[in-house]
């Protein structure tokens, strides 16, 4: 279930590029809502100069792992679909499993990430979280907790002023991949893409170092692709064949970012274009990421120009839903709709208006929207057809759903 991933993007368009032209013309109501714009692509790894300056006072000796990864529960394992949503709480960050048949949330851990946030990765069934932890300035670790047992341990070695970060599991569980470089005021040290087994031991180098480091996204459809970004501003949207060893690039030239993944080929849907500042979102293209060939579906050059700030395929690829802005429009409140696969507006999904993170399940298309000026966040179901969403979850704090898993 990992590929039900949303990427939320909201950067600020400076410029769009992309082959092909707009698949159709777009006839789109005007946006009702008035709540506060999508919000900023989510970063899982800090730039250098971030890094570099990382220089405030923190403990000097390694903390415990105890009292940095914390566990909320006893013992849990799902036993249907959750969302795994994160929820800040200062330089902290609490991870909380929300069902989407609409039972009560359950906060699962809380990670003192120390306002440096690495990444994190649930396995498929939820059993067990992989989490990269800073634990002095310029050094993390890769740490493992087993939910069923309560139990943590580290995964990987210290390496001093080594930052292993982005942690991602293998299709079936076994292996975690992760990113690890060193930073400093001169730049980046990259170390390459590793992958470990899941008790620590056999720890293989998969791509070889570069000068701009690595920030791992998640896997393919089908488990064979390693999905990962170049720390560089904005980044691009990179594809590691794990069998192969062959690498694949969207586009290097431009910023991008994989919003959702579907088995066949054309599969993925990517953000292009947007960075920083500025308007939210950018052009949406369609991406054969082993022939490497791609198309524009809907953007800066539709009729009427748009920018899209989120999209996701449904569960059987023959369609996506995705939310717009009209460039035209002073707001920045987006509208939802579905299309066919090639980009031709089907209709739109009443009930859905100001969504900013989209997901499609199998129960029907999960949403999030800002509820308030302070940053209030709901997390909503509604119907493709459109109609009365159902609240599953809501909270005072700013909430960001990282991935969907269970049986």
């Amino acid at each position: 279930m990992r590929n039900a991933i949303v990427a939320v993007v909201a950067a600020l368009i400076t410029g769009c590029s992309s082959s092909g032209s707009p698949a159709a013309t777009f006839t789109l109501s005007s946006p009702t809502s008035t709540a506060a714009a999508t919000s900023a692509a989510r970063t899982v790894a800090p730039s250098a100069s971030a890094v570099a300056a990382s220089t405030s006072p923190m403990a000097t000796q390694s903390p415990t792992l105890e009292s940095l990864l914390l566990p909320l529960v006893a013992s849990w394992r799902p036993s249907e679909p959750v969302l795994l949503v994160e929820r800040p709480e200062g330089e902290d960050l609490t991870l909380i499993a929300v069902p989407v048949a609409g039972a009560p949330a359950k906060p699962l851990v809380t990670i003192h990430q120390q306002g440096f946030p690495l990444g994190y990765d649930l396995r498929d069934d939820g059993s067990m979280l992989a989490v990269a932890i800073p634990i002095v300035p310029g050094t993390s670790r890769i740490a493992v907790l087993d939910f069923a047992s309560g139990t943590r341990r580290w995964l990987t070695d210290e390496e001093p002023e080594v930052q292993q970060s982005t942690p991602v599991w293998s299709a079936d569980g076994a292996f975690l991949y992760y990113a690890a470089q060193s930073y400093a005021q001169t730049g980046i040290t990259d170390h390459g893409i590793f992958r470990i087994r899941r008790d620590g031991l056999e720890k293989t180098r998969v791509r070889a170092p570069e000068q701009n480091g690595a920030s791992l996204r998640g896997l393919t459809p089908d488990g064979r692709g390693l999905v990962w970004a170049r720390l560089r501003e904005g980044g691009a949207v990179e594809v590691l064949d794990l069998i192969s060893g062959q690498n694949r690039s969207f586009d290097e030239t431009t910023t991008a970012s994989v919003l959702s993944w579907r088995r066949g080929q054309p599969r993925a849907l990517v953000m292009v274009g947007g960075c920083c500042a500025g308007r939210p979102g950018g052009s949406l293209a369609l991406w054969d990421d082993v022939r490497g060939s791609s198309s524009t579906l809907m953007g800066v050059q539709s009729t009427p120009p748009l920018d899209v700030t989120a999209a996701a395929w449904e569960p059987g690829g023959l369609r996506f839903a995705a939310t717009i802005v009209l460039r035209t429009s002073s707001s920045l409140d987006g509208s939802m709709f579905v299309y066919d696969s090639t980009g031709r507006q089907l209709s739109a999904v009443a009930g859905a208006e100001r969504a900013q993170q989209v997901l499609w399940l199998l129960m029907g298309i999960v949403f999030t929207r800002v509820t308030s000026a302070s940053g209030s966040t709901e997390i909503l179901l509604v119907q493709p057809a459109g109609g009365l969403p159902v609240s599953l979850y809501r909270d005072a704090k700013h909430l960001f759903i990282h991935s969907v898993a269970g049986p």
